[in-house]
């Protein structure tokens, strides 16, 4: 990239309230939802039932902006389960025994279109059942990642910036 793009890129960042690489967190969402970027994780929270569109609307676009993004899941299962997870998209990571069944990590990557689908209706059951939803994202966004994000994901009904930390200098 040259040095005048690479100045209107900063001035852009800059613009959106971002002090480039100064930033702690960007947080970002609507009155149920609150997704919180930094620089290596998203954090997102729902406290009430959203909709399993908007739900899949979010991890599609986090997919769109970084397909290297991943979850990682842990759930108890029979072993044969294992590879019904694995057709799913899941990539598994570990499993021991436990219990009599089997405790088993899995990393879910946005890169595979079927795993953010399966995990997007797992995300929809839990929240129905427990009312909040907490979970971690794996990237390597930057300042210019977290602003496409924003970008894309403005256009859910009263998204807006919630709080922009940056490192005081």
């Amino acid at each position: 990239m040259d040095r005048e793009l690479q100045s209107a890129e900063r001035v852009k960042i800059k613009l959106s309230g971002i002090d480039p690489q100064t930033l702690t967190s960007f947080a970002m969402g609507n009155s149920d939802i609150d997704l919180i970027c930094t620089y290596g994780k998203i954090t997102l929270q729902c406290r009430y039932e959203i909709s399993d569109y908007t739900l899949g609307l979010i991890l599609k676009t986090i997919s769109g902006v970084d397909n290297a993004a991943t979850h990682e899941t842990e759930i108890l299962c029979d072993f044969d389960d294992i590879q019904n997870y694995q057709r799913m998209g899941y990539t598994l990571v570990s499993y021991s025994r436990h219990d009599g069944k089997y405790r088993v990590t899995f990393n879910v990557p946005f890169s595979s279109a079927k795993a953010v689908y399966s995990l997007t209706v797992a995300f929809f059951e839990e929240l129905q059942k427990e009312k909040t939803l907490k979970k971690d994202f794996y990237w390597s966004g930057k300042d210019h990642n977290i602003i496409q994000l924003f970008n894309e994901l403005k256009k859910i009904d009263g998204w807006e910036i919630k709080e922009i930390k940056n490192k005081d200098n």
